[in-house]
């Protein structure tokens, strides 16, 4: 809930560098992963969080007109990650969204479509924590996501829809997205064992 609140401040997602937790590992530690980072410490003799550290200096941007739009939306804005929907990034991935993976611009030309220099596009993605090419990630884990829950696609088909030049660069990404085998999150969403 604090660290909801930190990034609701300063109108960004703070980047998590590792989190040390003094419960021990559980069995979807995985999912731990989605939520903070990859770097999980448990059984840790104190539960925190490393921030990074130039976070300190982020000015607060929010105000008594923006506090009441922030209480109206808890506690959801406190157990999701932070998201500011006005933000550059979003910005980006709405963009993004208009297109199927496969026609996604790289960075150069989705600078040039928001009329702006790749420079001045890289530099304010980084002013929000972000990447282009994390941007992509987020989105793409999260479309694979949704088209393993709920259609009947194969994953061949559902990596190139993607934009994946191979099935194994699909399931590689997928596992590093999630922890586990793409067919093994959709045996999980439909309780069908994938290895039958």
């Amino acid at each position: 809930m604090i660290y909801g609140l930190l990034c609701w401040l300063v109108g960004r997602r703070i980047p998590v560098l590792a989190a040390h937790l003094r419960c021990p590992e559980p069995v979807a530690s995985d999912e731990y992963r989605l939520m903070f980072c990859d770097a999980m410490f448990f059984d840790q003799p104190a539960s925190y969080v490393d921030l990074a550290p130039d976070c300190v200096t982020l000015p607060v941007v929010q105000t008594a007109a923006t506090l009441k739009v922030f209480l109206r939306e808890a506690p959801a804005n406190f157990i999701v990650k932070y998201r500011n929907p006005d933000s550059f990034a979003a910005r980006i991935r709405r963009k993004l969204q208009q297109s199927p993976p496969v026609d996604w611009p790289d960075s150069e030309a989705i600078a040039t479509a928001l009329n702006m220099a790749e420079a001045t596009l890289r530099r304010r993605l980084k002013q929000e924590g972000a990447t282009y090419q994390s941007i992509r990630d987020a989105l793409r884990r999260d479309l694979a996501i949704a088209r393993l829950a709920d259609t009947t696609q194969t994953i061949a088909e559902i990596a190139h829809a993607l934009g994946f030049a191979e099935p194994s660069a699909f399931h590689r990404a997928f596992r590093k997205w999630t922890g586990v085998r793409p067919a093994a999150y959709r045996g999980m969403r439909t309780g069908v064992d994938p290895d039958t």
